[in-house]
């Protein structure tokens, strides 16, 4: 079972998106249906995208299917649904990396959602020959972090692996990175969504947390970031 000690703040100094907000963050799935923005900056890159906490690779649909119009070749994780830091999960993602990495002759790109973040910043320091750039999207990348999910990723910990050390997490990574946040998040405190790092870059957007894949604001951050 993995230590959650420090993952979640205790002190109440880190405010926490009340739980009514996760019923505008539900509401704004079937209503949130902006058009993509125009397929600028283009690129090439080979892409990871990794889905966010209870969601699988059909979540991540719509910026996959932006970045191949930006000339990307972006790929899902095909791991399932995420639950979390399970050994499955990253030992299939490090599977996915290097194949992906060899396919492309050279390092790849990570793009994580939320809890996929810090699952992209964990791989990024496992395999950092093979990774150009980590962008994370609503990512609680500083913790302690605060969420009204807490209650539940606590009951699934017991599942996690116990050789992951989340502080490390926050660690800076030495590649460039892209951390894109919304002071609108009903999920996740926005406060711990960046962390300064010496090849970091940090984007705000407005919207809700549950369809940035689909927020014109992140889809654009996202293409000028691997460009």
């Amino acid at each position: 079972m993995l230590d959650l000690t420090g993952v979640f703040d205790r002190s109440g100094a880190l405010p926490r998106p009340p739980y009514r907000g996760l019923w505008a963050e539900f509401w704004s799935l079937p209503t949130y249906r902006p058009a993509p923005p125009p397929a600028v900056p283009p690129g090439d890159r080979t892409v990871l995208v990794i889905p966010a906490f209870l969601t699988a690779d059909p979540f991540t649909q719509p910026l996959r299917q932006f970045l191949t119009r930006c000339g990307h070749t972006p790929h899902p994780w095909r791991q399932g649904i995420n639950v979390g830091p399970t050994a499955a999960a990253r030992t299939g993602l490090r599977h996915r990396l290097d194949a992906l990495s060899q396919a492309a002759g050279g390092p790849i790109d990570l793009v994580g959602i939320s809890l996929g973040g810090l699952l992209a910043r964990d791989l990024a320091q496992a395999r950092p020959d093979q990774v150009r750039r980590v962008v994370t999207i609503g990512s609680p990348v500083r913790l302690p972090t605060a969420t009204p999910l807490e209650p539940l990723i606590r009951l699934l910990a017991r599942h996690y692996a116990d050789d992951l050390d989340p502080s490390r997490l926050s660690q800076p990574l030495p590649m460039p990175t892209t951390a894109i946040y919304s002071r609108d998040d009903g999920v996740v405190a926005w406060e711990s969504c960046w962390v300064p790092e010496p090849l970091g870059r940090v984007v705000a957007v407005d919207g809700a947390h549950v369809t940035m894949c689909r927020n014109p604001d992140v889809l654009r951050a996202v293409a000028e970031a691997l460009a």
